[in-house]
């Protein structure tokens, strides 16, 4: 079993108290509590510079009203009263402004501050230079945001009379009283090692950038248990047999781009998977799929912390993803073993 640094991924924490988004009716402005609003438009969340890395761009009660405010989304997202945390105590608050004439300025949010996605598709994004709390929160509220975008009709009776209730804890058809709730999508993680534990499987896809190497991974299957996931999973994009009775579970993290919950596994190669037994890559999933040896991906990582950054050391590089994502934390600890 892996042991797990709490700190290796930023994006499972739940350091909100988020029992708020129960209330029947909409939540007073407690006494004493600040109100924060972190903002979303369009995928894109308002972050401002702060050295080398971002910040959220909060905005108080009083700012929102002043950009418009009342015609957005409004979302409670949870309080947080940890001193020990970045953010500061008070109540937090997605304000999603999709549905505005136009699109807040930036300036809204202070000095440096900008519109950004939260993840890159090639180098270093945002939620990598954000603090464990600050990402998990802009996490939290872009998948609410797209959530709440994406239920717009009653699925039950066609209406576009679907509002949100509860402080946004789910929506609610005004004409046949349908509700509904956020979702998540089910889905396995597995680093596969082989029966030594000396090296592990990783593979990529083809739009990946060049040298990125990763866990296995896919979608639970309606009416599959998450062990069978992992078996099959594995077999169809790599075509390596594993060994059920070395099935671990090892960490879960929220992945809300836009929706899935990622289950993170170990498993060892069944026996049969010696050293030479050639892989079976499934060309439209992967590219490639191959073993390393802990020496070679420990070094690898090392010359990439080395190098100040997070991504491959060298341009075209060995590099697995970043440090928000649970695939690197399943690696990370395999390594420190």
């Amino acid at each position: 079993m892996l042991s797990l640094p709490a700190s290796l991924f930023a994006l499972a924490p739940v350091f909100f108290d988020t029992a708020g988004r129960l209330q029947r009716v909409p939540a007073p402005a407690n006494p004493g509590t600040t109100r924060f609003y972190t903002l979303v438009h369009n995928g894109q969340s308002l972050v401002k510079a702060d050295g080398g890395g971002w910040k959220p761009a909060l905005l108080s009660a009083s700012e929102v009203s002043e950009v418009g405010g009342g015609g957005a989304l409004q979302v409670f997202l949870g309080s947080v009263e940890d001193a020990a945390s970045p953010l500061q105590r008070g109540d937090y608050w997605l304000l999603e402004t999709s549905a505005l004439d136009e699109q807040p300025p930036a300036s809204i949010g202070g000095d440096g501050a900008a519109w950004e996605p939260l993840r890159a598709r090639a180098g270093p994004s945002v939620c990598d230079a954000l603090e464990v709390d600050e990402a998990a929160l802009l996490a939290t509220a872009r998948g609410l945001a797209h959530w709440h975008n994406s239920v717009r009709f009653c699925s039950k009776c066609g209406s576009a009379e679907v509002v949100p209730y509860r402080n946004g804890k789910g929506r609610r058809c005004n004409v046949c009283s349908e509700r509904f709730r956020p979702r998540l999508d089910a889905s396995v993680i597995v680093l596969v090692l082989d029966a030594t534990r000396s090296r592990c499987l990783l593979g990529r896809k083809a739009a990946w950038p060049t040298g990125r190497y990763s866990t296995l991974a896919g979608f639970v299957e309606f009416g599959e248990t998450l062990e069978e996931c992992v078996v099959r999973e594995v077999c169809e994009e790599s075509g390596c047999s594993v060994d059920r009775s070395t099935l671990d579970f090892v960490a879960s993290q929220p992945w809300l781009f836009p929706r899935s919950l990622m289950v993170g596994f170990t498993v060892c190669a069944a026996p049969s998977e010696g050293a030479d037994a050639a892989l079976a890559v499934d060309e439209d999933e992967l590219e490639d799929a191959r073993w390393f040896s802990k020496e070679y991906v420990r070094e690898q990582l090392g010359l990439e912390r080395e190098a100040g950054r997070d991504g491959p050391a060298v341009e075209g590089g060995f590099h697995v993803p970043s440090r928000v994502s649970l695939a690197r934390t399943l690696i990370e600890s395999w390594l420190a073993e």
